[in-house]
């Protein structure tokens, strides 16, 4: 699996790297949570500034900056603006998109930022240029909340966001069966076994709850896990999640 540095994380070596999203609205709450979850374990954390009650592109950039400062030296953070298309709380347009994720890629200083795969080809390429010119990695990500398209179709999204200079390809799929988690596994390892950057991919709901434990067998690098409130549907608690993921990784090692 190639291996990526993110501050002092290394995603594609040992076990998948445990990330928990931060979805409070104030300050106070911003800062308990984020300091819980380092303590409790997580790898990297994600600031949903979809959440924030002040939405305006400067004030996100100015608490992006924030926390920058504040936990990016402990551990790497994922500044993420999720719309509603997409699962989140943000009902704005692809313009409003590009003003927000422009500011804070500029002015935020995030570890790294997740663009969303909706705005097209040249937005996204454009806002995966901005970030590495910043030093940013950049997570370029899709979201199917009603079911789980073929191998083949997931396989070539994957492709294409590695083609759009993805550092992170990011692919999440409802699973309604079994089956759904198994075929996102299958097109997982099938890009994992060629591609050159780590993958972040799960199924979700609870017929996918294991490809969110298991990725280090099929080519996921990260994963992410519930503190308490979960992001989206399957997610496994913090603790849980990491020792499990500890046990697959050391039966992995034993052979």
């Amino acid at each position: 699996m190639p291996v990526l540095e993110v501050g002092n994380v290394r995603i594609g070596e040992g076990r998948p790297k445990a990330i928990v999203s931060i979805m409070d609205t104030d300050g106070r709450g911003l800062m308990h949570t984020y300091e819980r979850a380092l303590y409790d374990g997580a790898d990297l954390l994600e600031w949903r500034a979809d959440f924030w009650p002040d939405q305006d592109p400067d004030a996100l950039s100015g608490t992006c900056f924030f926390l920058s400062e504040e936990y990016a030296p402990t551990a790497p953070f994922i500044f993420t603006y999720r719309t509603k298309g997409q699962g989140g709380q943000a009902e704005i347009d692809r313009a409003g998109y590009l003003d927000v994720l422009r500011s804070v890629i500029t002015q935020g200083e995030p570890s790294l930022v997740d663009i969303e795969l909706w705005i097209g080809d040249d937005a996204v390429r454009e806002l995966v240029d901005l970030a590495h010119e910043q030093g940013i990695l950049a997570i370029v990500s899709h979201h199917d909340f009603e079911g789980t398209p073929s191998v083949e179709e997931m396989e070539k999204l994957l492709w294409h966001m590695v083609e759009l200079g993805a550092d992170i390809p990011k692919l999440a799929v409802m699973a309604q069966r079994s089956q759904d988690a198994h075929d996102l596994m299958r097109a997982t390892h099938l890009v994992y076994e060629q591609a050159n950057v780590p993958l972040l991919t799960m199924a979700m709901g609870t017929a996918g709850q294991t490809t969110r434990l298991t990725g280090e067998v099929f080519g996921s690098a990260l994963t992410f896990c519930a503190l308490g409130t979960p992001s989206a549907p399957g997610q496994v608690e913090l603790s849980d999640a990491i020792r499990t993921m500890e046990g697959v990784h050391r039966s992995i090692e034993q052979g």
